[in-house]
C-alpha cells in the first residue's frame, strides 16, 4: 500500500501530463495536474470518464476514441516504447504528443499509465522516430545474432553426438537434421548482416545453403555442379524460413540419390516471379530420378513428407516430374506477417 500511495502522489505532481486508463472497461480513472490544465479536464483519482472525453484527436469521438486505444493497447503489446499522436488543447488547436503507454498493476487490477509529452516541431517528431528506429533496430539485430549462434550450438551438439554413432543410417538421420538446423541459421546470420531490417536476398540464401550441401556431401557428389538463375527476390522471414528448408530438402534428396557411384551431374534451381503476386520455385536435376512407385504425398521418408509439409505452410503447390531425371516445380505466395498469439 505505501507504494501505491507514493505512485499517487508522484502521479499527481509529475510535469508531464499522464493519465491513467481501466484496461478492460477503457475507462479514464485518474488525470494529473499537469493534465488537467493543457487539456481543460477534471483533476482527480476516482474518475470514470470516456477516453475521448479527455482526449480529442480528431471530429469523430466516438472513432477517435477507437483508434487511440488500440494504439495503446497495441504498443503495450508490442513493447513499444512511445508513438506519436495529434492531439487538440483547450483552444482546439491540434499538435503532436509523444504517448509513452505502460501498463501496471495497483490493487490486483490492471490499468494503463499513459505520459504525454508535446513534441516541439517536426524536426524534433522526426529524430524522435529516426532515435526509436535505431534504438528498436539495435536490439533486433541482437535479437537475431543470439537466435544465429544458438541454432550454431545446437549444430555443433549434433555434430558431436555424430561422432558417437556408428550405424550410418542413424549418422545420416543426425546429418539431416544437421543440415537444417544450418538452414534456420542462414536465415537469422542473413537477417542480422543485412541492411533491409527484416527482408532476406533469397539469391544469396539460395547460395549459401546449396554451397553447404554440396561440402556436406562432397565425397559422394564431388562430381555433381549446381546452376542458378534466381531472381534478386527479397523475402521476409515468415516466407524465408519455410522455403529455405524446402529448399535444403530437395537439394539434399538429389545430392543423395539422384548421382549414384559418383555419377556427373548438374542440378538447376530457378526462382521468378509468375507477374500474378506469386513466385515459381524449380529445383531440376539429370540424375536417376525418383521411382514411379514412390508418392510424395504419402510417402514414409521424412525429407518428402517435409517438402508436402512446408509447400503447405506456403500455400502453395507442387508439381513433380520423373522425365530426364527430377523437376519439382514449386508455386507459392510470399507470406504476410501474421501476428503470433
Amino acid at each position: 500500500m505505501m507504494r501505491e500511495e507514493l505512485f499517487i502522489q508522484s502521479f499527481q505532481k509529475a510535469p508531464d501530463s499522464m493519465l491513467i486508463l481501466e484496461k478492460k472497461s477503457g475507462a479514464v480513472v485518474a488525470i494529473n495536474r499537469s493534465l488537467a490544465k493543457t487539456f481543460g479536464t477534471p483533476e482527480g483519482l476516482d474518475l470514470s470518464l470516456a477516453l475521448a472525453s479527455v482526449i480529442r484527436t480528431g471530429s469523430d469521438q466516438a472513432a477517435a476514441r477507437g483508434v487511440l486505444e488500440q494504439k495503446i493497447r497495441n504498443a503495450v503489446m508490442e513493447e513499444r516504447e512511445s508513438f506519436i499522436q495529434s492531439i487538440a488543447d483547450t483552444t482546439g488547436t491540434a499538435s503532436e504528443y509523444l504517448i509513452r503507454p505502460r501498463l501496471m498493476n495497483l490493487s490486483g487490477r490492471e490499468y494503463y499509465l499513459l505520459s504525454l509529452s508535446k513534441v516541439a516541431g517536426t524536426a524534433e517528431t522526426e529524430l524522435l522516430i529516426e532515435e526509436a528506429l535505431a534504438e528498436k533496430e539495435v536490439l533486433l539485430r541482437e535479437v537475431h545474432h543470439r537466435v544465429k549462434n544458438n541454432l550454431q550450438v545446437i549444430s555443433s551438439l549434433i555434430n558431436l553426438q555424430a561422432q558417437f554413432v556408428d550405424d550410418p543410417l542413424v549418422i545420416g538421420y543426425l546429418t539431416d537434421s544437421q543440415n537444417r538446423v544450418r538452414a534456420l541459421g542462414y536465415v537469422y546470420e542473413h537477417l542480422y548482416r543485412t541492411k533491409e531490417l527484416g527482408l532476406i536476398d533469397f539469391s544469396e540464401y539460395t547460395t549459401r545453403i546449396t554451397q553447404s550441401l554440396l561440402r556436406e556431401y562432397s565425397e559422394t557428389a564431388k562430381n555433381v555442379s549446381v546452376e542458378y538463375d534466381v531472381q534478386n527476390a527479397k523475402l521476409n522471414p515468415d516466407t524465408s524460413v519455410p522455403l529455405g528448408l524446402l529448399l535444403n530438402e530437395l537439394v539434399s534428396n538429389a545430392l543423395r540419390h539422384a548421382f549414384p557411384d559418383e555419377r556427373e551431374g548438374t542440378i538447376k534451381i530457378s526462382m521468378h516471379p509468375d507477374g500474378k503476386g506469386r513466385f515459381i520455385l524449380v529445383v531440376a536435376d539429370d540424375g536417376v530420378g525418383i521411382p514411379s512407385s514412390v508418392d510424395i504425398g504419402k510417402t514414409r521418408s521424412l525429407g518428402l513428407l517435409l517438402v508436402s509439409s512446408l509447400v503447405s505452410q506456403l500455400d502453395g503447390a507442387v508439381d513433380l516430374k520423373r522425365t530426364n531425371g527430377t523437376t519439382f516445380t514449386i508455386l507459392f505466395k510470399p507470406l504476410q506477417y501474421r501476428e503470433r498469439s
